[in-house]
Formats: structure tokens, sequence, C-alpha cells
């Protein structure tokens, strides 16, 4: 393959991001109702985990004064050459292996698509951080 005309024509299979890292995707369990009272829910400490592949981008970050608190807050941008993969608003994302970072998706995850080919490459996934001091 010398091309991304090439790839694309070939049927390809996942869009190659070769400098790609591991990640992890955490949700927690939905709530389930609770068996003593229909009207409550019971939530659980389990959660879904989903690791993969992705390239992350740092696009900005700013100090947040809030009273005698000072955080700083970052956007991040994170590709992934699945463009089905399962990943939403209010997602946890952490590195693999887990260096302590942590990101909460704050944004719709967008998969381009080409309007000639409709194929879509990727998906863009919109991350946030905070870190208090």
């Amino acid at each position: 393959m010398t091309s991304a005309l090439d790839w694309i024509t070939d049927g390809g299979g996942a869009f190659p991001m070769p400098g790609a890292t591991r990640f992890k995707r955490i949700r927690p369990k939905p709530s389930t109702p609770s068996p003593y009272n229909p009207d409550r829910t019971i939530q659980t400490d389990e959660t879904e985990k989903l690791e993969f592949l992705g390239a992350l981008a740092s696009s900005s970050s700013r100090r947040v004064p809030d009273g005698l608190d000072t955080g700083v807050e970052s956007v991040d941008y994170l590709t992934v050459n699945d463009p089905g993969i399962d990943i939403q608003v209010n997602d946890t994302i952490i590195p693999v292996p887990d260096d302590g970072r942590r990101w909460t998706v704050t944004g719709f995850p967008s998969t381009d698509q080409n309007a000639f080919t409709g194929w879509r490459p990727t998906r863009e996934i919109q991350l946030g951080e905070w870190k208090g001091t």
C-alpha cells in the first residue's frame, strides 16, 4: 500500500495508526431495580472496561482559580482508529499502563465521513482533565 487511496480501495480494515498507545475506557454499570422496592434502584460498584488503541493530542489547558482552590483544566483529543468504538460522554479514559492520569469524555465523539465514498477512518473523542492544587 502506498497511499490513503490505495488503503480505501483495497478495503483496508482498521486505519493504520503506528504511533497509537493503549487506553482503557471505564464506565459504571447501570443501576438495577431494587428487588424490595421497585421505585428505587441499586447502584453497584461494578464497571464496564474496554481496552483500545488511540493517539492522544493535548489541545490547551488553563488555570482556573476558585476561591481558595486553584486548579488546572485541560482539553485533549483522542483519535481512535475504530469509528464504531463504544465511547460516550462521561466515560472515564485512563492510559495503559496506568500512570494516574484520568480524563473524562466531555464532548460527543465524532466520526468523520468522506462525503463521496462513505469512508469513516477514525473517531475523535474530546476529553477533559482536572487537577486541583
